[in-house]
């Protein structure tokens, strides 16, 4: 049963999610309301970047357990752009997808492109331009534009514009991506609202998600933060990578964070998907939102997840940093006459009727079908993780 939250001021109420936490015991797990059903976390989430999951469908993700997936709203704008999205009935009815849709603002894309390289576009302090290598138009991105793209998306969450950074970057930079971010974040609910008020839409309204920037600087962290908690945002992200330089989990910025936002404030730990990682950070004691392309893109290149042991024996949390599960390689030889389903303790279609043998020589064979049967394994095995985890938590052992 969802628990309404406070409300001062009528704008407010509207905007601020409606969420319902439960009372710190092994399942620390909390909802959130959405014009398209509860996403309740701890939870992976897949990237359908431009509005899909490759090699499966929106029926394939139903039978696995996916809760909602994350879409990029920059990459629907160059293709196919938000106006054919909108005459073939917004995102859902688009994608085919029933179920809550994140979508992303496209600041990972100010890292992945502009910071990489300069001629791809330039952050100025009031917007970013885009020039896409394909030698398209350019492409202005503003708070503004960005939050009324994803209302004519239709989303359920909207990822507020911000200045993304690596944790290498000098301290200068982090401290200017810093006030970007938070600048960028004001305009972004002022829009938010108006657009609200324009809509006046029934049930839940969206919700928008501030990521929160700093790098590997936690004072820098807790002052982004605190910014935007004081500029009236209820939902948050980890802004920037989340790995170290030397791709290790930045964990002590994930517990600085859990440190400073309100308890009943929803987590979106963009880009995150180790399964160690999420074990990691919900034993912190705060329930996530994760996404990531990692499992998807490991099934593609035969990498395939599996427990050790059965996932839920006996109601015990997952252990972080317990080897509690592996990963196997589908091409190895030993695999071509092995008449064992993937794993004994997964339910989804590959194991229930398929042998890692006829896997292998679908791979071999390039066929497809390897790719949908290997996805849809490595990402029920997210599910039941995040099954895990919502019912019993997570520790450090």
């Amino acid at each position: 049963m969802a628990c309404p939250a406070p409300s001062s001021k009528k704008s407010a109420k509207r905007n601020r999610p409606v969420l319902c936490k439960r009372p710190e015991d092994a399942s620390r797990s909390m909802e959130i309301s959405t014009a398209h059903g509860p996403l309740r976390a701890p939870c992976y989430i897949p990237d359908a970047t431009r509005g899909f999951v490759r090699s499966v469908d929106a029926s394939d993700l139903e039978a696995v357990g996916i809760p909602a997936l994350m879409i990029n709203a920059y990459h629907l704008m160059t293709r196919p752009g938000i106006r054919v999205v909108q005459r073939l009935g917004g995102l859902h009815a688009f994608a085919g997808w029933r179920g809550p849709i994140v979508t992303d603002s496209g600041g990972f894309q100010v890292f992945s492109l502009i910071r990489q390289n300069p001629k791809h576009g330039q952050i100025r302090d009031h917007e970013i331009v885009f020039r896409p290598p394909d030698g398209k138009d350019k492409l202005i991105l503003t708070p503004e534009k960005v939050v009324q793209t994803q209302f004519r998306l239709g989303a359920d969450v909207m990822v507020a514009l911000d200045d993304c950074t690596g944790p290498e970057a000098p301290a200068p930079e982090q401290r200017r991506a810093v006030d970007r971010t938070v600048a960028w974040a004001r305009r972004a609910r002022e829009e938010f609202e108006r657009q609200l008020a324009q809509r006046r839409s029934e049930g839940p309204p969206p919700l928008l998600v501030a990521p929160i920037q700093g790098g590997n600087d936690a004072a820098l962290r807790r002052h982004c933060a605190q910014a935007l908690i004081d500029a009236g945002l209820h939902a948050f992200g980890f802004g920037g990578w989340p790995l170290d330089e030397e791709g290790a989990l930045q964990l002590e910025m994930f517990a600085v964070l859990h440190e400073v936002l309100p308890p009943e404030a929803p987590l979106f730990a963009l880009g995150v998907g180790k399964p160690d990682h999420l074990a990691a950070i919900t034993a912190l004691g705060r329930p996530a939102v994760f996404d990531c392309s990692l499992p998807t893109r490991d099934a593609r290149h035969h990498r395939l997840y599996c427990f050790r042991d059965a996932p839920d024996p006996e109601g015990a949390p997952v252990v972080a940093g317990s080897n509690f599960y592996e990963r196997l390689y589908i091409l190895d030889k030993k695999h071509a006459t092995d008449p064992e389903p993937i794993s004994p303790y997964c339910d989804a279609l590959c194991c229930r009727r398929y042998s890692r043998g006829y896997l292998h020589h679908l791979f071999k064979c390039e066929d497809p079908l390897a790719l949908r049967l290997a996805t849809l394994h490595n990402l029920r095995f997210y599910t039941q993780l995040s099954d895990q985890l919502q019912r019993h938590g997570a520790t450090t052992g």
